[in-house]
């Protein structure tokens, strides 16, 4: 968006899992210059953001508010008026006691130009997850939305207006464990059955999803005796009943498994997103990027004039075609036979339609491309000419996020691709926790990759998980 003052777009970040969030969203992250992001916004969603964005971290906690919301509305118009794209990434539905409303206000101040962009709020996809409709024809033909805490302002509206508080069939409560006492003991006074159904989620839509169900008379102990904490959602009323005979997400194979993905490449992690289809917490760890081999002129003459080439990873197809392209280049002028060396780099030249075959010794000469790791020890052919497609470094923009996600959760298992991952893993591990990371459980692609783990350390293997990885189910979905 090219304005003097710059562009904000405050996003719905959805309820946390990563699927849920819209692609009018994730558009606006790929444009960002600089996001804005609270605790409740998944931090994954911050992948989707161009190499050069930058992140701050705006973190509420409850009586822990690490940026106030003066300070978010200063730093919107300052980073807009100099020109930039800003993202604001809000947990649910920005609209929906997400503040925009003030945020707005303060750069209206400023004529500065922003859009909204709604998110999948949390009230409801909260209830899905945990097979609770919002309303059923049977039991609720009203659904009503309320905030479980309250600012001074407006706290005696919330507390002492019956008529409103008892608007709709079935009622949600946002961030309502504090407050959760207090709702509950209203609710009574203004007639509501103490048998009325309750269920309070933590963590919705997450492998993480704790849910307590209970009665108006008992939550309250039932959710400090689980020990549930923010965030969380409480729904209120007889649709709570449904989630006995519908209840879907807690079936899935991994469900609250806590499971760590070590990286050794800055591409997506297809085990991460197997993982999460299939109910675990899963994280990849760390969060690496890619920085391009600029070719030079003799270079790119050299792979098209090769006899062979042989790819490395989908990364390194996407940098020698792009500046391929750019010297005037396309596919009429490759040699006929190129080579991969995995899955993901085949697919990688499939969407460049070319069909590529799996990478072998060969006499004839080659040109391996790859990044610089890979194309040290490669023997492909007697006259084989190595040339880097690209860089790997850690991102440090995340590690603030890596800090808190190592540490917030009890992870149980690191899953290893590779031996590089293995090493990598162990050497950013100790710069975010405490915890020795030999205690993690682990499971590994590959006989060799998992005796190098062990040789590092590692003695406990997770026998599920490494089941899955063998079977290789992950690999037909992915």
């Amino acid at each position: 968006m090219n304005t003097n003052k710059g562009y904000v777009a405050f996003v719905g970040a959805g309820p946390g899992d990563i699927g849920l969030i819209t692609n009018k969203g994730i558009e606006c992250l790929t444009k960002a210059d600089v996001v804005l992001y609270d605790r409740l916004a998944n931090p994954r969603l911050l992948r989707f953001t161009s190499k050069d964005c930058t992140f701050i971290y705006c973190g509420k906690l409850p009586n822990n508010h690490i940026m106030r919301q003066e300070k978010i509305n200063e730093t919107l118009v300052e980073e807009a008026l100099k020109g930039k794209y800003v993202v604001r990434l809000k947990g649910g539905d920005p609209s929906v006691f997400g503040r925009v409303g003030e945020e707005a206000e303060a750069i209206t101040k400023y004529d500065i130009p922003f859009e909204i962009v709604p998110g999948v709020t949390s009230s409801i996809a909260a209830s899905a997850y945990a097979g609770i409709p919002v309303t059923h024809r049977d039991y609720s033909t009203s659904f009503t939305i309320r905030t479980g805490h309250a600012c001074k302002k407006n706290e005696a509206a919330i507390h002492h207006e019956p008529k409103q508080e008892a608007i709709g069939d079935t009622i949600a409560y946002y961030m309502g464990v504090k407050g959760l006492p207090g709702i509950c003991e209203n609710l009574l006074a203004q007639g509501k059955s103490s048998d009325t159904k309750v269920a309070v989620i933590e963590w919705a839509t997450l492998g993480k999803q704790r849910v307590v169900e209970g009665t108006l008379k008992t939550i309250v102990e039932m959710v400090k005796e689980a020990e549930l904490g923010n965030p969380a959602l409480t729904i209120i009323g007889d649709v709570v009943q449904l989630r006995s005979s519908i209840a879907w997400f807690e079936k899935k194979a991994f469900y609250q498994r806590k499971l760590l993905i070590a990286k050794s490449s800055s591409e997506e992690s297809l085990l991460e997103r197997y993982f999460s289809k299939n109910g675990a917490e899963a994280y990849a760890f760390p969060t690496l990027k890619a920085i391009a081999h600029s070719y030079t002129t003799e270079e790119l003459q050299l792979i098209v004039n090769a006899e062979r080439l042989i790819f490395a990873s989908a990364e390194g197809v996407e940098f020698v075609f792009s500046q391929l392209f750019k010297a005037a280049y396309d596919l009429r002028d490759l040699p006929r036979q190129i080579e991969h060396l995995s899955d993901k780099t085949r697919k990688g030249l499939e969407k460049r339609g070319i069909r590529s075959i799996k990478a072998s010794y060969d006499k004839r000469s080659a040109i391996f491309i790859g990044n610089e790791r890979t194309i040290e020890k490669q023997i492909f052919s007697d006259n084989l000419l190595a040339l880097p497609s690209h860089t790997i470094q850690i991102d440090e923009r995340f590690h603030e996020i890596n800090e808190r996600l190592l540490t917030e959760d009890c992870w149980e298992t690191v899953i290893f691709p590779n031996k590089r991952s293995v090493d990598l893993f162990l050497q950013e591990w100790r710069k975010f926790s405490e915890r020795n990371p030999m205690e993690l459980s682990f499971a590994a692609i590959g006989q060799s990759v998992k005796e190098y783990a062990a040789k590092q350390g590692f003695k406990h293997i997770d026998e599920q998980v490494q089941q899955e990885l063998d079977n290789q189910d992950w690999k037909r979905e992915c």
